[in-house]
């Protein structure tokens, strides 16, 4: 299954509806751009206070990739005191399971109206790449995801204007150009 980028409003309702501890994994890997399986992983040995700020050290599960990423004040403050796993499960593993977070995001979608079919953990990502798109750019983007790609970065970053077509802004020339880019590099690949 794809996953689709989801809008603030859509992400607003979810977090509503889940509840601020049943939300805060996915308030992690909405601020950190982490696939959710790496947010589940995190132990409390991860999180630091480095110059007043809440810092993730991490290896990527899939990629085996280190790497650090910043949370926000109040993000961090929640997490921090935690022993363990930041997101302690039911089941043997200790942690929440990807399972369990990808049910909880399906019930919240079915208890708010919307349509689940393509909303996953893994649309925060494209959330967390949409939005440093805007900030900072496409490059920064491709380092916070440890692309090693920048086609496969385009499909995170501009997932707004190109896998909805809802975008809040319309694509803009420079924007078609990598567009174009990432199409006909997909096309060479299949040829």
């Amino acid at each position: 299954m794809r996953s689709k980028y989801v809008t603030k409003d859509t992400l607003t309702k979810l977090r509503r509806v889940l509840g601020s501890e049943a939300w805060l994994p996915f308030q992690v890997a909405l601020e950190t751009g982490l696939r959710i399986g790496d947010v589940i992983h995190l132990r409390s040995s991860d999180l630091s206070l480095t110059g007043g700020r809440y810092v993730l050290s991490y290896v990527a599960m899939k990629t085996g990739k280190e790497g650090s990423a910043f949370l926000s004040p109040s993000t961090g403050k929640r997490l921090a005191g935690r022993e363990g796993f930041l997101f302690p499960g039911r089941g043997k593993t200790g942690h929440l399971t990807r399972q369990a977070a990808w049910a909880r995001v399906k019930r919240a979608c079915s208890a708010v109206g919307i349509d689940p079919d393509g909303i996953s953990p893994h649309s925060l990502r494209k959330c967390f790449a949409v939005a440093l798109r805007h900030e900072k750019g496409i490059d920064a983007v491709k380092d916070a995801l440890q692309h090693s790609s920048e086609a496969v970065t385009r499909v995170y970053a501009y997932a707004d204007t190109v896998m909805n077509g809802d975008s809040d802004e319309p694509i803009r020339w420079r924007d078609l150009e990598l567009i174009c880019d990432y199409i006909l590099e997909r096309i060479g690949r299949k040829g």
